[in-house]
Order: C-alpha cells, then structure tokens, then sequence
C-alpha cells in the first residue's frame, strides 16, 4: 500500500443545497459555480453560484446524471434517460448533442462522465437494470478545438457500467460496475484502446457510482446504497476510509479547495465534507 497521508477518522457531512428530485452530477467550473441535476424537478440542471443563490438554470429535455466541466466554456452531460452526451454553454445555456448513438444503435441510458486531461470523453452507458449486463464504456475524441471526431467503444456487455474516473497518470481507467459491486481498472493503450482488465476491489454489498481522484491518487467512491463515501487505494484495492452521509442514495462528488461535495439523494440533498485534501486535476489542459 502507498504512503499516504492520513484521512481524518470521522466527517460530519454539511447540508448545502436541498429540494433536488433526485441529486447527482456535481461539478464546479473555473468560478466555484456548482453544477447539478435535477433542482426541483427531475430533467433540469441547477446551479448554486459561488454569491450563494440557488436556481433553476436550464432544462435538458431528458434527465442527466453525470456531469464534467470541459474547461472551455461547457458542461458534458450524460443524459441517462435522453440517451445521449450533451454539452451545455455556460454563457448561453444552449445544448448540443454530441452522440445518441453508436454505429446507428441507441445508447442504453448514458450514466457517468470523466475526460482526460486533452478533453476526450468517456462515458459509461449503464442500461436501465443492474440484471442485465448490457453496457458499455465510450469515448467522444476531442480535436485541439474542442472538436468531436468520432466515438470509440472502449467495451460492451458490462454489469451496468456507472462512475469513472481517469487515472491521475493519464495511463489507466477506473470503472465501477454496479451490477457486481466492483471497481475495474483498466490501461489506455497507445491507441486509446482499453487493455488488461483487472478488479481493483469488489465490495460485499451495493453499490458503487461516481467516483474521483483526490490529489494523492486514492480514489474517493460514492456508495449508492451503503449510504457512504469510501476511499479506495487504486493499486491495492485496500479500504482506507468510509465516511457515512446520513442517508441512502449517496450518487457521486467533486471537489472545490480542500472539501468534497456529495449528492446524496435518500437525503434530496448535496453535503459537504470538510476533508482537508484537495482533487486531482481533472480539467481539460489546452494548448
């Protein structure tokens, strides 16, 4: 097990916004805006700015979960229930859908978001039943523009693919599979290709959903139904921390400074915990 430093022994999560239909997909821009879904109603994205107001921001005309900020300007949606990757102008609001499908098949309900440090997408498309195993794992290629060039099944026939995260290094891929409880990790050959499959940890009951780095590379995963963020080393697999939310339903997080902000839906709400680490760099660096 790496040398890390030592997580706190106990976290008392903090309310910070409520009346969320159904809380997922927090994120932060460059601001210390925070992004989410489904503020009062399901299907809309709400933002709670950095001045401390709360509101409605856009409607998506479906419902998303996972949520990234792409360092240029835009948030990129998986829209879970549209079947489809959106991306929404923080300027404007407006949406552009980057995929709704692949190879002229329908995705199954697109779930998590992360990007590489180039702005490439990947997004896991988890179905709609934890039974079947009918998912899989893309990725959108960006150009140096921010440009779409085309999507990359990266696999298929996965337990209901949902959190990912890239690895600080760039070089592997993290991916929970709700269907089995675990956590995958995967290397990102040369080509972009995923290669060399392993369990990096499979937990004794359900579940895991969004997932991230922090700045020391332990991976911080939100535990759906075990009402818990828990802290995983990602070469070992070993447990360093589990930090109980106060409600089932515990969705995704991310990071402002040195607190980590949860959605926690049992609870219609996102909590912070105060933990006194900071992220990963997980933005887009552009050239």
């Amino acid at each position: 097990m790496a040398d890390y430093p030592p997580l706190p022994a106990s976290l008392v999560p903090y309310p910070v916004v409520s009346n969320i239909a159904f809380a997922e997909g927090p994120i932060f821009d460059d601001h210390g805006d925070l992004y989410f879904v489904n503020y009062i109603e399901l299907g809309t994205l709400g933002r709670f700015s950095s001045d401390g107001t709360v509101e409605v921001w856009t409607h998506t005309g479906g419902q998303v979960n996972g949520l990234k900020y792409d360092g240029r300007g835009h948030l990129v949606a998986a829209d879970h229930m549209g079947d489809r990757i959106t991306r929404f102008d923080l300027r404007t609001r407006a949406m552009e859908v980057l995929t709704d499908s692949y190879e002229g098949t329908s995705y199954v309900g697109p779930n998590g978001i992360a990007l590489d440090l180039k702005g490439n997408i990947y997004f896991s498309d988890s179905g709609k039943d934890e039974n079947l195993a009918n998912g899989g794992v893309y990725r959108i290629n960006v150009d140096s523009d921010n440009r779409p060039t085309g999507v990359d099944r990266l696999g298929h026939n996965m337990p209901f693919p949902n959190g990912l995260a890239v690895h600080p290094d760039q070089k592997r891929l993290f991916v929970g599979t709700s269907g089995t409880n675990s956590i995958h990790c995967y290397d990102i050959a040369a080509d972009g290709t995923l290669a060399n499959d392993r369990v990096v940890r499979e937990f004794p009951n359900a579940t895991v959903d969004g997932m991230q780095f922090d700045e020391h590379g332990r991976l911080w995963v939100a535990r759906w139904m075990n009402g818990s963020v828990d802290v995983v080393d990602p070469d070992s697999g070993d447990l360093l921390a589990s930090y109980a939310m106060g409600g089932n339903g515990v969705t995704n997080v991310a990071w402002w400074g040195k607190s980590l902000y949860v959605t926690v839906s049992g609870r219609n709400s996102i909590e912070r915990l105060d933990v006194g680490v900071g992220p990963a760099d997980i933005v887009p660096k552009w050239g």
